[in-house]
């Protein structure tokens, strides 16, 4: 702008008609008024600095076609400038009235001329006043122009960049819905088959204690079974984590110890064409998680090498120990990923399988962060891929090696258990595994018929409750219990925690089914203390 109004100046000096000392006051006039404009620009007032700079330049105009010339082409053209300029700063609307007013103005300026009423000119009509008039308006229409296509382009490049936010907020909002209703599907499954895989573990568990010790085949079967019941656990606890599951009581593990027993169990799980390698230190890794975490970790990350190795290959699972953090490192021989693919591996739903889920490695993110850690994949095509899981080691924690499964004992205690419980073949074999433990067991399907059996006067030494029941839940009925009857332990035993509790009961042991007959035995002794009902 500066630049054109120096040009400007020195076409109206070569002028020989123009008088010097007008130029010289005319562009000082014009200079000022484009560095008020500048300055008010600077501090962020484009629009009025617009308003102001277009209303100068149309009085600069008007005053030019008043006195020096009339309508003689270049004067009234230049007026294109002030439309240019209010409209690609203000708006098109601002535009069209500045258009309209200029308009009004120049007819009436012409009807003067025309009729010649003009005032006395300073200035007569020059070919070079025209040729500078017609260049900077050209100029300045050009630089116009180009700065309201730019505002355009950015226009649209917000508009489209406003759109793929919308879209991608959309497609978290679609993620979501989907996440929320296979976490509803799969917590429903697994509430029943938890339920199923109860009356398997305690029928297993009272058959094993009965049978004789000489019996080796029977119990090599109640082995397999136990095992089954065991993997069987793995596969609802990965279901009720698909939805956001409920986050497993954490306590001072043996990570070594995990990985050493899940490696007995991935070549059934993994296949004959999958030969797995395994490498942990001697001394105990402790981390502080659950075991069921860590084993759904292992478990989903083999069965993802397991499906990128198709024609077999090479699992390897090697602990490592850094400071700070224990170190598991899952490399497998397969097919390897894209650049593309690495960087999408932990979404939500991504699969480059046919058939696959999506939810795997999400959920192994999702565990890892829950256990304070984090993993990273690294992968090239045809190179296989490796998974690095960091785990902070649990320094200070209290360690205890787990102990080897009891053999059958006589039973611990005397008195009367309230077995609360809707489904009938789990309401039994819990009510075997009490009976086993030395309790006279009542056993009532609701907690409505809890209620009125305990208002009978009945004695009991401890109620055991399911959490998700008809007619009165389990919730409510320990609640009421707590009002009524203050000093009756209670323990609760739920297929689905997270999602029956729905607000914790405060101070409450809630076992997490299948639940094994010692788990259930140590649950009352922690509820009713030591001495109270134990022989």
């Amino acid at each position: 702008m500066g630049g054109l109004g120096v040009f400007a100046f020195l076409g109206s000096l070569l002028e020989p008609k123009n008088s010097k000392t007008v130029s010289v006051i005319f562009y000082s006039i014009a200079g000022l008024g484009i560095w008020t404009v500048a300055r008010l620009a600077k501090r962020g007032r484009v629009v009025l600095a617009a308003w102001i700079l277009c209303s100068f330049f149309w009085l600069l105009i008007a005053f030019a076609v008043l006195f020096c010339g009339g309508m003689q082409g270049e004067n009234g053209a230049t007026f294109i400038v002030c439309v240019m300029l209010i409209g690609s700063v203000v708006g098109g609307r601002a535009a069209v009235v500045v258009a309209v007013f200029t308009s009004i103005v120049c007819a009436l300026l012409a009807y003067l001329e025309r009729g010649g009423h003009l005032p006395p000119q300073i200035v007569g009509y020059s070919p070079i006043g025209a040729w500078v008039a017609v260049t900077v308006t050209l100029i300045l229409t050009s630089v116009l122009l180009r700065a309201s296509l730019e505002s355009l382009e950015r226009a649209n490049a917000q508009a489209e960049e406003s759109a793929r936010e919308r879209d991608r907020a959309l497609a978290k909002s679609i993620e979501a819905q989907k996440m929320e209703v296979v976490g509803n599907l799969s917590s429903g499954i697994a509430h029943d088959f938890n339920n199923l895989l109860m009356v398997i573990s305690g029928s297993s568990q009272v058959l094993r204690d009965e049978l004789e010790s000489e019996t080796a085949d029977a119990h090599r079967v109640l082995d397999d079974i136990d095992a089954a019941t065991s993997r069987a656990t793995l596969m609802t606890r990965q279901l009720l984590s698909f939805g956001g599951g409920r986050v497993d009581d954490r306590s001072a593990l043996d990570l070594a110890d995990v990985v050493r027993s899940m490696a007995g169990m991935l070549p059934r799980l993994l296949g004959s064409r999958i030969a797995v390698r395994v490498n942990t230190p001697s001394e105990p890794v402790v981390v502080l998680a659950s075991r069921a975490g860590l084993e759904q970790i292992l478990l989903n990350l083999s069965v993802n090498a397991r499906d990128a190795m198709v024609e077999g290959g090479e699992l390897s699972l090697t602990l490592e120990v850094e400071p700070g953090f224990a170190v598991l490192r899952a490399k497998d021989s397969g097919h390897g990923m894209s650049r593309e693919t690495l960087a999408r591996v932990f979404e939500p739903f991504f699969t480059t399988k046919s058939l696959g889920t999506g939810l795997g490695l999400a959920t192994v993110l999702a565990r890892v962060e829950q256990f304070g850690g984090s993993i990273r994949a690294q992968s090239e095509p045809g190179q296989g891929a490796e998974f690095v899981v960091h785990l902070p080691l649990a320094e200070g924690s209290s360690y205890r090696p787990p102990s080897v499964r009891p053999g059958p004992q006589e039973p611990t205690f005397r008195g009367r258990a309230l077995l609360v419980e809707d489904d009938g073949l789990v309401r039994r074999a819990l009510g075997r595994m009490l009976e086993a433990a030395g309790f006279e067991v009542t056993s009532v399907a609701n907690g409505l018929e809890a209620l009125g059996v305990l208002q009978e006067g009945s004695t009991f030494v401890v109620v055991i409750t399911d959490l998700s029941m008809p007619r009165l839940g389990g919730r409510q009925l320990i609640e009421t219990i707590r009002e009524r009857f203050p000093m009756l332990p209670v323990v609760a035993i739920s297929g689905n925690p997270e999602s029956d509790l729905n607000g914790a009961v405060p101070a409450l042991a809630i076992l997490h089914k299948p639940v094994e007959q010692a788990v259930l035995v140590q649950a009352i002794r922690r509820a009713t203390g030591r001495g109270i009902a134990a022989v």
